[in-house]
């Protein structure tokens, strides 16, 4: 790996950051092998630091420690894709449906996020556009109203999010899916259920046909 530079400033965060970046824009790749030595010599910083920068990785689902071999990139089965899937068509189908009696501040929280998105799509980097992405669909659980379920939402996009820069960055037309996802925004806004539920729906659908996975 080239040699990244960094300021001293919260370090541990600087070098996730690094690393997040690598993972993002396919430098570091699903499956990948990091290793601490390297990391250390390429980042210029402690094996200490480098060691909470990881932590930080693996606990946002980036990252995963596996007995015998280490820390590596996180790289969905074919099961884990069909899994994670299933439980967002569930989630996420039930947030739309709940949009009849949302509140006011789910509502918001839900404009605020595509707002992000958009913005990200057309000014961000892929590490903004995965995360802002993901959140806007976590804000489609939040409208059932239950933090709980947010909570596995959110928890469960963080490990499409590598997937999800993947296919944001091998479209051929980025505002092509912005525009699918304010068709969505928008139908959920105006209690359009039926129509919003047949766009989410296929949208979901669509994802998962170009998510990569391991056999």
């Amino acid at each position: 790996m080239e040699s990244i530079s960094l300021d001293r400033s919260s370090v541990v965060e600087q070098v996730a950051s690094a690393l997040r970046e690598q993972l993002f824009t396919g430098r570091l790749k699903p499956g990948a092998t990091l290793r601490e030595s390297t990391l250390v010599e390429s980042l210029n910083v402690s094996r200490s630091t480098v060691r909470e920068a990881m932590q930080l990785l693996i606990g946002e689902g980036l990252l995963v420690r596996v007995p015998n071999k280490g820390v590596l990139v996180r790289q969905l089965t074919e099961a884990d894709v069909e899994d994670i899937f299933r439980a967002r068509r569930v989630l996420e189908l039930s947030g739309v449906r709940a949009v009849v009696s949302a509140s006011r501040r789910d509502l918001m929280a839900l404009s605020t996020s595509f707002e992000a998105y958009e913005a990200a799509v057309q000014d961000g980097g892929p590490v903004e556009i995965a995360r802002t992405h993901m959140r806007f669909h976590a804000a489609i659980v939040g409208l059932l109203g239950s933090p709980r379920l947010t909570e596995v939402a959110v928890s469960m996009l963080a490990e499409l999010q590598l997937a999800i820069s993947t296919v944001d960055q091998s479209s051929d037309d980025l505002p092509e899916m912005l525009q699918a996802h304010r068709k969505i925004a928008e139908m959920i806004r105006k209690a359009k259920v039926e129509e919003a539920v047949k766009l989410l729906d296929q949208h979901i659908s669509n994802a998962k046909a170009f998510v990569p996975a391991s056999p």
